[in-house]
């Protein structure tokens, strides 16, 4: 009769269950890269303001219609400013977050505790970082270039569509719109894929770009939850303008959100990078 092993009695039996229960024991590196994500890219996020303020009137001018928020009575119109202020916040937000606008080698870095958080590799969240960082900034570079000059182009397109104000408009802003969460996932894959592989950057974006094409349905469940921490969710916190609401807000994306989404796309795209592409030696 075999022993019992406790040890391997406790260990997670799914994919889902080790997802969680290692992102539990780690859970003070995961908020230690959340809250870093954000202070190492101060730069990245002047850079998404200058961006935002330039594109929230562009995709949305009549959320921010002067005339629509004038007091009747008063003839005050400090709503629409205060209005446009929270579109162009969450907007940055947005851009950050879903590493569209990144300061892309620390966000190698970053990728680097993900890979040796789901590995059980990692010793240390600064000395998993450092690895990551001096390995792999080259790619990370070139990647935050990228990103950046499709982007605008992106944002471009959408706002020009829906400023169509016509079904045809509304249909291609919408493509557009896909094609923006689609850069989302590539990006976010890339960087997994660029401390995981000794591939060429070319390589590593064709080899992003088939897990979308190929896992498509899995891709879209993937958007969904982008769309649900990265849209839904900080578009509400923010609209709602309370104290409360604010600072729920600056205590989830400070500490948790951020670093959860990345870690669980770092999750699915290892198990993607085990499946189909060769392992390293």
């Amino acid at each position: 009769m075999p022993e019992f092993d406790p040890e391997v009695s406790n260990k997670p039996k799914g994919p889902i269950a080790r997802f969680f229960v290692l992102g539990w024991s780690n859970l003070v590196r995961l908020m230690a890269s959340n809250a870093l994500y954000i202070i190492f890219n101060i730069p990245a996020i002047i850079l998404a303001g200058i961006v935002a303020m330039y594109f929230v009137p562009w995709i949305a001018p009549h959320f921010i219609d002067v005339n629509s928020y004038i007091d009747p009575v008063t003839g005050n119109d400090d709503g629409v400013f205060q209005f446009a202020f929270f579109l162009v916040f969450f907007l940055i937000t947005f851009l950050i977050s879903s590493t569209l606008i990144c300061i892309g080698p620390f966000q190698t870095g970053f990728a680097q505790v993900y890979k040796d958080i789901l590995n059980e590799s990692s010793v240390s969240f600064f000395s998993s970082f450092k690895t990551g960082l001096r390995n792999n900034w080259k790619k990370g570079l070139v990647s935050m270039i990228i990103s950046i000059v499709l982007t605008p182009v992106l944002l471009l397109a959408i706002g020009f569509y829906l400023n169509f104000q016509s079904g045809i408009g509304t249909l291609i802003a919408a493509i557009f719109i896909v094609l923006l969460f689609a850069l989302i996932l590539v990006q976010n894959f890339v960087y997994t894929l660029i401390v995981s592989t000794d591939l060429k950057l070319t390589r590593i974006y064709k080899n992003a770009l088939l897990f979308v094409l190929i896992r498509f349905v899995p891709c879209l469940g993937i958007s969904l939850i982008v769309i649900l921490f990265y849209v839904i969710i900080p578009f509400i916190l923010l609209m709602s303008a309370s104290y409360l609401t604010l600072g729920i807000f600056m205590f989830l994306y400070s500490f948790f959100v951020i670093s959860w989404v990345q870690y669980f796309i770092s999750f699915y795209t290892g198990r993607l990078i085990e499946k189909y592409v060769a392992k390293e030696e």
